[in-house]
């Protein structure tokens, strides 16, 4: 396992960082609400997305790719949950006052948010068939849950910073309606081809 561990790092790095809807709405809520605020929506994605290797790891992937009801099913309730969260954006608008401003996502919210998240259940089934030793099946998945824990963690409150950084030049309703509207499309543009996946 310690001659994976690299390359497992690297993987969860590459699958943290790169551009996808929590990374998105990250950086939203850290522009809205702060870094302190965030928290449990950062905490909410690393329990959902363990979750996800978890049921990855028990064969439960693997079974919702197998019944194509289930797939569309979860598919569609993903692009609908994540909608309604870029949609939430854009209703956000250009408040200055954060005291009005939407609520950030609860710790619960976000972890549910993962179910129907294509990019998190597509890294989680691929980590589980590459890093996992037959021999030592479930201590494997322990140093995978374990890498990934802590590489999301640093690269998801990257993301809630470069919103709250981005936050001091929005001074204006205009540039923060812009800033909005720019992560919804973003957030839609990463969602938008799950519908014609088949």
């Amino acid at each position: 396992m310690w001659t994976l561990l690299p390359s497992l790092c690297l993987f969860a790095f590459i699958t943290a960082f790169t551009p996808g809807p929590n990374n998105f709405l990250l950086a939203s809520s850290g522009s809205q609400f702060g870094l302190r605020r965030t928290w449990h929506h950062i905490l909410g994605i690393r329990i959902g997305v363990s979750g996800l290797i978890l049921f990855s790891a028990a064969g439960v992937g693997v079974l919702v790719q197998a019944y194509p009801l289930a797939y569309s099913a979860l598919k569609y309730f993903g692009f609908i949950y994540m909608s309604w969260l870029a949609i939430k954006l854009i209703l956000a608008g250009g408040n200055l006052n954060k005291s009005h401003a939407a609520q950030p996502l609860t710790l619960v919210q976000a972890a549910l948010f993962q179910l129907g998240n294509v990019k998190a259940w597509a890294a989680s089934l691929t980590v589980v068939a590459t890093y996992t030793l037959p021999s030592l099946y479930w201590v494997s998945v322990l140093w995978i849950l374990a890498a990934f824990t802590v590489t999301g963690v640093l690269c998801n409150l990257c993301w809630a910073g470069m919103g709250k950084a981005a936050s001091r030049y929005l001074d204006t309703p205009r540039k923060i309606r812009t800033f909005n509207y720019s992560l919804s499309g973003m957030t839609f543009a990463t969602i938008l081809p799950v519908l014609f996946q088949a």
